[in-house]
């Protein structure tokens, strides 16, 4: 599947274009964009002006303004508004590379690999819109097994399950080609929402996104600390009955079935694969293990779980944040 891009056909750029964050990588110089996925609009998003992006607006997050509008161009991994997205791409891109020759820059793009036609053709089209003069679309999941280090095309089975904020995508590998895969919409993001509605609903709380990904680091560090579920969480937000800002200690082993749930989730999905996966790649699998990549993959009791319920070992990727940029790299440089 890498092997079709001849030397004449190479990419200009890789373009990882995640929910959480975006990287922009060059053949030369790796990765020379780093930043979150968002836009900060004035106006309406679709023709108001563009304030900020970027890092930039992920500070802004939480603390805009009514004239304000923070869009995240993406949502469970596939685009949520076109016109957010090629704004976003058209930023990134002058960013890092500058102004584009006049001819156009040729990309290849990450996508995730259950992406419907339509998903695809809206993420072309931004790509295009935003100046890209030619696109190929690589599924994230071959990717960022390429990032990890294994061999594709070997005549084995190899199983990566990608832990992302926006989705959670598992696939069997071999042979260069996908032989199954499993997706749920579910990733870093839905946790960090089911902390926010828990305290909304549960403690008449209002927490920010920002607030509840730190609640959620804090939860998981404390729980792979296995020092039990007798600690609490401290949270900054607003009660609702008063109005007025509040400090909130919530016992961990009340938060700690919010992660166990979406851990669950992930696990059944990787389950629900292997059983439908041919007997000799399933043996493979039992031998090399799951591998974890995304910036989700950190979070090592996902792969204590899988071990626990699946009984095969599972491994982190070395930079297993950085698995899919990785692989879109080798596309510029092999």
């Amino acid at each position: 599947m890498y092997k079709i891009l001849s030397r004449k056909q190479k990419p200009d750029i890789a373009i990882d274009l995640g929910t959480a964050n975006t990287r922009i990588m060059t053949a030369a110089d790796g990765i020379v964009f780093d930043e979150p996925s968002l836009c900060c609009f004035a106006g309406d998003p679709g023709r108001g002006k563009l304030v900020a992006a970027g890092q930039e607006a992920r500070d802004m997050r939480g603390h805009d303004s009514a004239d304000l509008t923070i869009v995240r161009p993406l949502s469970f991994g596939v685009l949520n508004d076109i016109d957010a997205t090629r704004i976003f791409l058209e930023y990134a891109i002058r960013s890092s590379i500058g102004k584009p020759r006049r001819s156009g820059l040729k990309a290849t793009i990450g996508v995730p690999t259950d992406a419907t036609s339509a998903e695809r053709n809206a993420l072309m089209t931004a790509a295009r819109d935003a100046g890209l003069s030619s696109v190929t679309l690589v599924d994230e999941t071959i990717a960022a097994a390429q990032g990890a280090g294994l061999d594709i095309d070997a005549p084995t089975g190899a199983m990566i399950l990608e832990c992302g904020a926006g989705l959670t995508e598992a696939v069997v590998l071999s042979l260069g080609g996908l032989c199954g895969r499993a997706t749920i919409r579910k990733g870093g993001d839905s946790l960090d929402q089911s902390i926010i509605d828990h305290f909304h609903a549960r403690h008449k709380f209002l927490i920010g996104q920002n607030s509840a990904e730190k609640a959620k680091l804090e939860l998981v560090e404390q729980m792979m600390a296995g020092a039990g579920l007798s600690g609490s969480v401290q949270v900054k937000g607003q009660n609702m009955a008063t109005g007025l800002p509040e400090n909130r200690s919530i016992p961990l082993a009340e938060l700690a079935v919010l992660v166990d749930r979406h851990i669950d989730a992930i696990a059944d999905m990787s389950a629900n694969l292997l059983s439908n996966t041919a007997p000799e790649l399933c043996d493979d699998i039992c031998s090399s293990g799951i591998i974890l990549t995304g910036g989700s993959a950190a979070i090592n009791l996902i792969g204590q779980t899988l071990i626990d319920r699946i009984g095969v070992p599972v491994t982190m990727a070395e930079q297993s944040r950085s698995c899919v940029a990785k692989g879109l790299h080798s596309l510029l440089v092999h």
